[in-house]
């Protein structure tokens, strides 16, 4: 319209004849096509807004770490508010000679219960029970869990969040309940981030020959397998160190590496494999681990 009221003014003062008269008279076919056009701009706007919507959106969901999903670094952000995401996932661990070795199903479920806060609930199961018990391994034990982020990602520091969590002696051959406390930061680094987790475990009981307190630190990183961007499949890696549960052994060294592989908009593949390096003469000499988590 502005085009056409700057020619009306620069044309005006004319009769019938004048060509201000004959503008008026014509029909203006360039009004469908601006329309037209207006309509595909407003189109192709709201498909730029969903695409680039949708890009965040998916690599959140493959980057959200969740421990043994499927090692054992987890990051330091809470899912996403009102989000709902479940997991199942089989591992089998291979002992070192003379030792049985052991193999099971996990089961998780995470909640987001407000911004910042997550719930969730974990279960695992092995076979030969009483023989982990005594190794501190448990079968079928219900752990919950709450994770709060104090403070979100900037770039003057990293994000910063706290997990408490109780497990249960709901299993075969359990003792008592459990206390573990987490401190867990994460810091990002374009194709790249760093994680850091730090954790205290409380047995509430234990057998003469086990430490009551248990102390683990771990390092791990996770990035895009594909530079140019695309979100589809990340590999992760991670470095542990914990206190013998046994009093007297060595400290144990683990070193993890996996993948997670998007299936779909909102399901995720992931595997990896482990081993301890150092430790109890029965230590995993390797574990392997592979499961799906689907978020709703």
């Amino acid at each position: 319209m502005g085009g056409r009221t700057t020619i009306s003014h620069s044309l005006r003062g004319g009769g019938e004849g004048s060509p201000l008269a004959l503008l008026q008279r014509r029909p203006r076919p360039e009004a469908a096509p601006r329309a037209a056009s207006g309509r595909q701009r407003v189109r192709g706007l709201l498909f730029a807004a969903l695409f680039l919507t949708a890009l965040p959106t998916s690599a959140q969901l493959l980057s959200d770490l969740e421990p043994e999903r499927p090692i054992a670094i987890e990051d330091a952000r809470p899912i996403s508010y009102r989000a709902i995401a479940g997991a199942v996932d089989w591992a089998y661990s291979v002992r070192r000679s003379n030792f049985a070795d052991d193999t099971g199903p996990g089961f998780s479920l995470l909640y987001g219960a407000a911004r910042g806060l997550e719930l969730g609930a974990a279960l695992r199961y092995v076979t030969h029970p009483g023989r982990n018990a005594l190794r501190g391994i448990s079968s079928g034990d219900l752990e919950i869990h709450a994770l709060y982020a104090i403070a979100t990602e900037s770039p003057a520091r990293p994000a910063i969040a706290v997990r408490l969590g109780v497990q249960f002696p709901t299993g075969l051959d359990s003792r008592g309940t459990d206390l573990h406390l987490s401190a867990l930061a994460t810091r990002s680094f374009d194709a790249l981030r760093l994680h850091g987790n730090l954790r205290w475990v409380r047995l509430g009981d234990k057998l003469q020959s086990e430490r009551a307190d248990h102390l683990e630190a771990a390092v791990g990183v996770d990035f895009l397998v594909d530079r140019r961007g695309s979100t589809d499949t990340i590999l992760l890696a991670g470095l542990s160190v914990l206190s013998s549960p046994v009093v007297h052994e060595a400290t144990v060294l683990e070193a993890e590496i996996g993948l997670r592989r998007k299936l779909g908009p909102q399901t995720i593949f992931f595997g990896g494999v482990g081993s301890a390096l150092t430790g109890e003469p029965d230590r995993e000499r390797l574990r392997f681990r592979a499961g799906l988590s689907h978020v709703f």
